[in-house]
């Protein structure tokens, strides 16, 4: 699987149906998402940190517009002014089939599958009904994206993770999808690699600080 703009696009799109947000638009050799919140206004997506993603940056003076890019830490660094926060590292990862099996939870767990507004939600519940862990997924054509996967932490280390993905996997199977991508954290990486996903890029992101 190589690493083009069209594989960031779909991966895109995933996230923005995730997060119900209008689609991305491609806009200065990257692509734009219009997220709208708060907290964070639109993302400007590149596959290199090259003269695109610098312009792009250079007409950004305000909070809250990000910038991500699919390479290292280091890459995004060198490619932005130090006014410029570069945030924990992330991996784009890819699986192109399913993983073939279903896991049961353990003891004292239960699962349930939510759809809402096309995007499908796997939550396991412990004894007592409270949350433990919470995954989507969201299928695009041929496309399934996995989004927002958490392990609560008093849950954590006893196998949901697998349990999750696992299941999250199901509906993507079910759907036909021919393709499975996440961005994941260093903590989620060795999860998911363990699950045999593989790492086809980092994936960086900048924002300028918010001013006291």
């Amino acid at each position: 699987m190589n690493l083009d703009l069209n594989l960031l696009e779909r991966w895109l799109t995933g996230w923005c149906l995730a997060r119900r947000v209008p689609p991305p638009k491609h806009l200065g050799g990257g692509l734009v998402a219009e997220v709208g919140l708060p907290e964070q206004l639109r993302r400007h997506v590149f596959l290199e940190a090259g003269p695109e993603l610098s312009e792009c940056a250079a007409q950004i003076h305000e909070p809250f517009i990000f910038l991500k890019a699919a390479v290292d830490t280091d890459t995004m660094r060198r490619a932005l002014p130090t006014r410029w926060t570069i945030e924990s590292p992330g991996y784009l990862m890819y699986r192109p089939s399913s993983m073939n099996k279903s896991i049961s939870p353990p003891a004292g767990y239960a699962a349930s599958r939510e759809l809402e507004h096309g995007i499908h939600a796997v939550r396991l519940t412990d004894s007592s009904g409270q949350t433990a862990a919470l995954g989507h997924v969201v299928l695009n054509r041929e496309s399934a994206i996995f989004d927002r996967i958490e392990t609560l932490e008093p849950h954590r280390r006893k196998g949901l993770g697998s349990v999750l993905m696992h299941a999250l996997d199901e509906i993507a199977d079910s759907a036909g999808a021919s393709e499975r991508l996440l961005v994941a954290t260093e903590a989620g990486r060795a999860l998911y690699l363990s699950l045999g996903w593989r790492v086809l890029a980092p994936y960086s992101t900048a924002v300028l600080p918010v001013c006291s």
